[in-house]
C-alpha cells in the first residue's frame, strides 16, 4: 500500500457464518475458505495474534510441517491481496508470529463478550442482538484441528448466549421474560434449566396451568431426545405448583415481579414524607423518589419497587396477608428551614428491621432538580457498596465524613471495582479529591491507599517506591484512625505485600479475619500470602474459603488468582494452569494473573499457550522483563527455589531478559 494512501478499516462478523465488510460499508469477498478461518481464528486469540507454526498445524493437520507451512505462505498471499483489494490492511506479521491489527478491526464476537459485562437489561440486549447464529456456522475446511476448535469456541460462544438470555430474562418484567425464555427453548429445545425458567415466569405471570403444561413439554422432548426423564429439581418445581393453594399462588404471582421471585435482592424504594407542612414540597418527594427508582433500577443486580409504605419494624407481617415485601426497603423524609431543604434517607434490612444505610443530604429548594440529581447518585452509590458489604458480612467502621466526602470516596470504590487501568486511575483522582476536602478523613486515607497499592499491581502506576510509601503511609493512618476496621487491616497488608514485606501483611491479614471471619477479602489475601510464603494447604485452605464467602463478586478472579500462587508454589503445574486460565479470562487485563498463566504453560510444556500469555502480557505492559518483574511487578516467591523456577518458566515462556 503506498504512503499516504487510506487505510479502510474493517468488521469481521463470525455469528451465522463469516462475514467480512469494510467500516464504511459494502462486503469483502475472500478467496477460499481458509483464508476466513485464518481471520476467525486470530480473532480469538489473545492479543489477536498466533504463531505461524500453530496456524499451520490448525488448518493443514493432515500435512507435514513443511508442506503445512508452504500452504500457510500461499494462503497469506491470497489473503493480503484480497483484502488489499478493498483497501484494507488488518494483517500484520513479527517474527514468527501472525496478527491482526487491533485498531484496523471490529469482531462481532468481542462486541458480543465485552457487551454481556453490562449490568443493565438494556446492555445484555444489545449485547444479544449481535448474536444472530452458530459461530462459523457453516465454515468446515475438513481439517480435525480446525474444525475441533471452532466446534468447542461454537459450543462455548452458545453456552455464554444461553446464559445471558436467561439472565436478561430474570433483569426484565415476567411477560417480556416469557418472550425471552421462548428464544432459549428455540435455540436449544433440549435445555431443562430453560424450561424450569419458563414455568417459574409463567406462574410470575399467574399462567399457573401453562406452567403445569410446560413441565409436561420438558418431559416429552428428554425423553425422546435422550431416553431420560427430568431431574430433580425440575420434578420439586412441579410438584411445588402443582399442590399449592392455587388463590394463595395467584395472589402471590400477581404481586411479586419476577425478579424477586427468582432470587434477585429486590429493594422497595417507599413514598418519602413530607414533614415540611407545605404542600408544593409533595412534588419534590414524588420526583425525589422518581429519580431514585429510576437510578437503582439501572443497577442490574437488583429488583427495584416502588410506591410501598415504609417497613414496619414490628415485623409483624400478619396485618397484611399475601402483601408485597422487598427485601430491603429504602424510606426517607424531607424537613425545610426557609430555603434550605433536609433529606434523610435510610437502607432497611425487611428481615430484622434493623437499618443498613443511613445518610442526611442538605441543599437549597431554588435548585431542586440539581439536588434531586445529587441525591439519586449518592444513594445508587452508597446502597450499591452497602449491600455488597452486607454481602459480605461486612459493617464499615470508618467514619464517612461530610456529604461530598461521601459521595467522592462511594464514586472512588465504584471505579475501583472495575479493576482496570483507566478506572483504578480515576478511583485515585477522586479519593485524592476527597482528602483535600477532609485532610484526616480516615475512609477516604484508606481509599486512595488501596487504589494506588491496586494501581501498581495492573500497572496503571509506575512501581516506583514512592507510590509504594504512599500507599503505605495512607494505610497505617487509617488503622491508627480506627484499629477495629478490617477493611484497613486488609488494605495495609496489601501495601505491606507491594513492599514485599510478606510476614507483615499476613500478620494484618489474620487480624483482619479475627475481627470479621466471614470476611472473603481476608481470606483471600492471606490465601495469596501464604502460597507466597510456600505454605501451600494453608494457602488453599484460604483461598477456597474466601471463594466460598464471596460468592462470585467483582474481585472473585483476585481469590482464584491466589489458588494460582498456590499451586504453582506446591508444583501442581496442570491445576495452576486450569485455574490461570480462568482468571485471564475473567479479567484480561490483569498482567499478574496472566505472568502466571504464562508460566504454568511454560511449566506443563504448553510452549505455543505460554509465548501466546507472554505476548499478551507485553501488548499491554511493554516495559515487563525478568529482570523487573519480580521483584517489582510481582511480589516475590519468599523461597529461593520457588522464585528462581518462576523466573525460569517466564524465560522460557519468551519474558525478555530487559
Amino acid at each position: 500500500m503506498q504512503s499516504g494512501e487510506s487505510v479502510a478499516t474493517g468488521r469481521i462478523s463470525l455469528f451465522g457464518g463469516f462475514h467480512i465488510e469494510m467500516e464504511a460499508g459494502g462486503p469483502v469477498w475472500l478467496t477460499g475458505r481458509r483464508g476466513p478461518a485464518i481471520l476467525a481464528y486470530l480473532t480469538r486469540c489473545p492479543g489477536l495474534v498466533a504463531p505461524r507454526e500453530r496456524l499451520a498445524d490448525l488448518l493443514w493437520s493432515d500435512s507435514d510441517g513443511e508442506h503445512s507451512r508452504n500452504s500457510l505462505r500461499q494462503t497469506l498471499s491470497v489473503l493480503r491481496r484480497d483484502l488489499s483489494r478493498a483497501g484494507m490492511d488488518i494483517i500484520h506479521s513479527r517474527r514468527d508470529l501472525i496478527g491482526l491489527r487491533p485498531d484496523a478491526v471490529r469482531v462481532d464476537v468481542e462486541d458480543f463478550e465485552t457487551g454481556l459485562l453490562g449490568r443493565s437489561a438494556q446492555e445484555l440486549e444489545t449485547a444479544l442482538a449481535l448474536y444472530t447464529g452458530p459461530f462459523l456456522d457453516g465454515l468446515y475446511l475438513g481439517s480435525n484441528a480446525f474444525d475441533d476448535w471452532a466446534a468447542s469456541e461454537r459450543e462455548k460462544l452458545l453456552s455464554r448466549a444461553l446464559e445471558s438470555f436467561e439472565k436478561l430474562a430474570r433483569l426484565v418484567d415476567a411477560e417480556s421474560g416469557l418472550v425471552v425464555a421462548d428464544r432459549i427453548l428455540a435455540m436449544e429445545p433440549t435445555r431443562e434449566e430453560s424450561y424450569r425458567l419458563k414455568m417459574e415466569l409463567l406462574v410470575a405471570c399467574g399462567q399457573r396451568d401453562r406452567a403445569l403444561r410446560t413441565f409436561e413439554t420438558c418431559r416429552s422432548v428428554l425423553k425422546k431426545e435422550f431416553g431420560v426423564d427430568v431431574g430433580q429439581e425440575t420434578r420439586a418445581l412441579w410438584r411445588s405448583i402443582s399442590v399449592a393453594d392455587i388463590s394463595s399462588n395467584l395472589q402471590s404471582a400477581n404481586s411479586v415481579p419476577a425478579g424477586q421471585r427468582l432470587g434477585h435482592p429486590s429493594i422497595s424504594v417507599a413514598d418519602f414524607v413530607n414533614l415540611t407542612g407545605k404542600r408544593g414540597d409533595d412534588f419534590f418527594a414524588r420526583g425525589l423518589v422518581h429519580d431514585i427508582t429510576t437510578a437503582l433500577s439501572e443497577v442490574a443486580d437488583y429488583v427495584v419497587l416502588s410506591g410501598l409504605p415504609p417497613v414496619e419494624k414490628s415485623g409483624d407481617e400478619s396485618k397484611a396477608p399475601g402483601s408485597l415485601r422487598a427485601r430491603y426497603t429504602l424510606n426517607g423524609s424531607i424537613q425545610r428551614s426557609g430555603d434550605e431543604l433536609r433529606v434523610n434517607v435510610q437502607l432497611v434490612d425487611a428481615a430484622d428491621g434493623h437499618n443498613v444505610w443511613a445518610q442526611k443530604f442538605d441543599g437549597h429548594s431554588e435548585n431542586a432538580l440539581e439536588f434531586q440529581d445529587r441525591i439519586a447518585r449518592s444513594v445508587v452509590l452508597a446502597v450499591s457498596l452497602e449491600l455488597q458489604l452486607t454481602n459480605w458480612k461486612v459493617r464499615d467502621k470508618s467514619p464517612p465524613g461530610i456529604s461530598e466526602v461521601r459521595r467522592l470516596v462511594n464514586e472512588a470504590l465504584m471505579k475501583y471495582f472495575e479493576m482496570t487501568r483507566d478506572s483504578l486511575l480515576i478511583s485515585k483522582e477522586l479519593a485524592e479529591n476527597a482528602l483535600l476536602i477532609a485532610p484526616e478523613n480516615a475512609r477516604a486515607k484508606r481509599t486512595l491507599s488501596i487504589a494506588t497499592s491496586m494501581g501498581l499491581a495492573f500497572g496503571a502506576l509506575p512501581g516506583k517506591q514512592e507510590h509504594v510509601d504512599d500507599a503505605l503511609r495512607l494505610a497505617e493512618d487509617s488503622v491508627r484512625a480506627v484499629p477495629d476496621d478490617e477493611i484497613a487491616r486488609c488494605i495495609l497488608s496489601f501495601a505491606y505485600e507491594c513492599d514485599g514485606r510478606i510476614d507483615e501483611a499476613i500478620v494484618q491479614c489474620r487480624h483482619a479475619v479475627s475481627l470479621n471471619p466471614s470476611y472473603p477479602s481476608g481470606h483471600g489475601d492471606l490465601g495469596e500470602l501464604y502460597g507466597l510464603r510456600g505454605q501451600v494447604s494453608e494457602a488453599l485452605h484460604e483461598a477456597n474459603e474466601a471463594i466460598r464467602l464471596g460468592a462470585h463478586d467483582v474481585i472473585d478472579f483476585w481469590r482464584h488468582h491466589g489458588l494460582v500462587v498456590a499451586f504453582f508454589a506446591g508444583g501442581d503445574d496442570r491445576r495452576a494452569l486450569e485455574v490461570a486460565r480462568r482468571v485471564v479470562r475473567t479479567k484480561p487485563g490483569f498482567v499478574r494473573g496472566a505472568l502466571y498463566w504464562a508460566a504454568a504453560a511454560s511449566a506443563t510444556g504448553n510452549k505455543e499457550e505460554a509465548s501466546r500469555a507472554i505476548h499478551h502480557c507485553l501488548s499491554q505492559l511493554p516495559h515487563l522483563n525478568l529482570k523487573n518483574v519480580c521483584p517489582g511487578f510481582l511480589p516475590r516467591y519468599v523461597r529461593d527455589d520457588h522464585h528462581a523456577r518462576f523466573l525460569e518458566m517466564l524465560a522460557r515462556a519468551g519474558l525478555p531478559n530487559s
